[in-house]
């Protein structure tokens, strides 16, 4: 009923289905492109794209998994257009504190799981962030579009691989 009257341009359903998905979807974006910024203009792109093309929603996949795919598009799309330099025309500023906080040390661990989350396979790293972000296999493999074994070693060779870099 719900997803029927999103479908026919209801406003407050659409807010409804994307309310319990957004921070999911936040989160991915924030994943894949790593600042905040950008992360938001993604999910401001995901939510349009999903409102735009919910005519196009066949549940055939939960509608998390829909919108999670359209978040994955949205933030791949941000990294894409990102100029390669912004990080070295913009380097983030170090906490004042940041030696009493423990500030630095989780700066770097982040920075090394950035770093080797960027060397895995594409398709491995798509899935282990699709299923670290909270999505089940199945949703995993439907988002994707393979079969379910393939995400399940996707994720598992990610994992391992993870682990090797990350010590």
């Amino acid at each position: 009923m719900l997803l029927a009257a999103a479908r026919a341009g209801d406003g407050e359903a659409f807010r409804r289905l994307w309310e319990p998905v957004e921070r999911r979807a936040f989160g991915l974006c924030f994943h894949l492109t790593a600042n905040r910024p950008d992360a938001l203009d993604a999910l401001q792109e995901t939510q349009i794209a999903a409102w735009k093309g919910m005519h196009r929603y066949e549940g055939r996949a939960p509608f998390a998994a829909w919108v999670l795919a359209i978040a994955r598009n949205a933030a791949l799309s941000v990294v894409r257009r990102r100029n390669p330099h912004d990080d070295l025309l913009f380097p983030e500023a170090a906490e004042p504190h940041a030696a009493e906080s423990g500030f630095d040390e989780t700066v770097a661990g982040l920075v090394d799981l950035r770093r080797a989350l960027g060397t895995l396979a594409p398709a491995h790293r798509d899935a282990l962030l699709l299923w670290a972000g909270g999505l089940t296999y199945e949703q995993t493999a439907a988002t994707l579009d393979v079969p379910l074994n393939t995400v399940k070693v996707w994720i598992f060779r990610g994992r391992r691989s993870l682990r090797e870099l990350l010590g």
